[in-house]
């Protein structure tokens, strides 16, 4: 792993909730510039879940996504609080979402979403072997 080549001068939280905290930083890029860059902190892990039949046939769900200011179809996606197993998550995301419980779980990947301006962690899982209940 390679030393960071940027120098923070000072941090300051600009803004905190139970969801994420913005801390500007006062830095020294690496090409010796001074300015600032903001960084976005994450207390959740971002949990994704591909549910999958045994035909492949999926499921995503619908909602207006209020930054976006627009109605959104994704993959079943939730926050999973740090410290806790991101498969249990997982599992009570399918659940919450759209009633499907699954026997069969793989990790498909691990990102740093937004890793310009972010923290955040995702972790998408692949699910099989479905039965269906009340979301």
């Amino acid at each position: 792993m390679k030393e960071n080549p940027w120098k923070t001068l000072k941090s300051e939280i600009k803004y905190d909730n139970p969801w994420i905290k913005v801390i500007e930083n006062q830095t020294i890029n690496s090409s010796g510039n001074e300015g600032i860059y903001g960084v976005v902190h994450y207390k959740n892990i971002a949990i994704g879940i591909i549910p999958l039949d045994e035909e492949y046939n999926t499921w995503i769900v619908g909602q207006y996504r209020y930054p976006l200011k627009q109605y959104s179809w994704e993959i079943c996606e939730g926050g999973g609080p740090i410290g806790t197993s991101p498969l249990e998550s997982a599992q009570r995301e399918l659940l919450e979402e759209m009633g499907i419980k699954a026997n069969e779980w793989s990790e498909l990947l691990r990102s740093h979403l937004s890793n310009s301006v972010s923290d955040e962690l995702g972790i998408l899982y692949v699910s099989k072997d479905l039965s269906f209940h009340t979301p």
